[in-house]
């Protein structure tokens, strides 16, 4: 199935449908007929044409999908045009109820083939009411033709709703399946994968934060490992919610995390200090130390990587519970008040 808005692939079949339609008609009045062509069907099948051209450049993209039905009745009027000016009823006029009515089924929900049924029925008999000598079975025709055109759009409306519902299910199975691909299942947020495709695509501007939890093992080993992974899952939790939509939390592996802040420019060390300051407020007990980067042009992820790494570093050595920023950047950092 095309990528395009459902309106404007059902559309523009609409618009190939008419054109070839006039096409057809012109070809066969012009070209093929043994008499001189008549003003009107020429005239009718020019506007079939013209009617395909403006369809297919109608910005129905700003419409809904339903607007698209508004070519069925205009469909029925260059038929019942065609067939009044025909002389009798020409062996194609019930296909072009049957294109009619499969276009319907192909692009609309079921039902709506059913609900144009009687409007296809009054403009099949159309062009045979008042004009004198009725041809041999044209009005008779239309308990075949309309039933059977009517049964083919139901039928492929239940199919492709079958194939769209099933591929809405792929579509958010794989969503499901890409997801967990690249989510820590303790924390809820990114996992290594996810840590690693983010470094990728670091820009220029981007600040990179690298956040550990202090004397961590301390943890484990007096409390044990459920206590640590409560840790670890509160955290994951804090931080999920303490950045912007934009930025991206990830866990890079056992109790260190990565912060990406899209665009932070050189407000990375105040964004350092509120996420600090606001793990402190959650009184979790155990505190966190922070290195910050920010990513130029000039370097690649993995030099900002380690730059963030080495400021993480610095501020365990400074006494843990603060942060740091690389040592080329501006010396402001975010640590704990004195």
């Amino acid at each position: 199935m095309s990528r395009q808005p459902l309106q404007q692939t059902a559309s523009a079949q609409a618009a190939l449908l008419f054109a070839l339609a006039g096409v057809l008609g012109l070809v066969t009045e012009l070209a093929l007929g043994t008499e001189s062509p008549r003003p009107a069907s020429v005239a009718a099948n020019v506007a079939a044409l013209g009617c395909g051209i403006a369809i297919r450049f109608s910005p129905w993209d700003r419409w809904p999908a339903r607007a698209t039905l508004v070519v069925v009745p205009l469909a029925f009027a260059l038929i019942v045009v065609g067939g009044r000016l025909a002389p009798g009823a020409p062996t194609v006029y019930g296909v072009w109820f049957v294109v009619v009515f499969a276009w319907i089924g192909f692009w609309h929900a079921p039902r709506t083939a059913l609900a144009f049924a009687p409007l296809g029925a009054i403009a099949f008999v159309a062009p045979f009411v008042g004009v004198g000598e009725t041809p041999r079975g044209a009005i008779t025709s239309v308990a075949v033709v309309i039933p059977a055109a009517v049964i083919l759009g139901e039928v492929l409306a239940t199919k492709m709703a079958t194939i769209h519902r099933t591929q809405r299910d792929l579509v958010e199975a794989r969503t499901l399946l890409e997801r967990a691909n690249l989510t820590d299942d303790l924390t809820g947020v990114g996992n290594r994968r996810r840590a690693n495709s983010l470094l990728d695509s670091l820009q220029p501007g981007d600040g990179l934060v690298l956040l550990d939890l202090d004397h961590f093992k301390q943890v484990n080993d007096t409390w044990g490992h459920a206590e640590g992974d409560r840790v670890l899952s509160e955290l994951g939790e804090f931080l999920g919610g303490a950045v912007r939509e934009a930025d991206t939390v990830a866990r890079f592996g056992g109790e260190e995390f990565l912060v990406l802040l899209r665009g932070v420019g050189p407000q990375l060390g105040e964004a350092i200090g509120r996420l600090l300051a606001g793990w402190r407020t959650r009184g979790v007990g155990v505190t966190l130390s922070a290195g910050g980067a920010m990513h130029l042009a000039t370097r690649g992820p993995d030099e900002t990587f380690r730059a963030a790494d080495a400021a993480m570093y610095e501020a365990k050595a400074q006494g843990r519970d603060r942060g740091v920023l690389e040592a080329a950047a501006p010396p402001a950092v975010a640590a704990h008040p004195a």
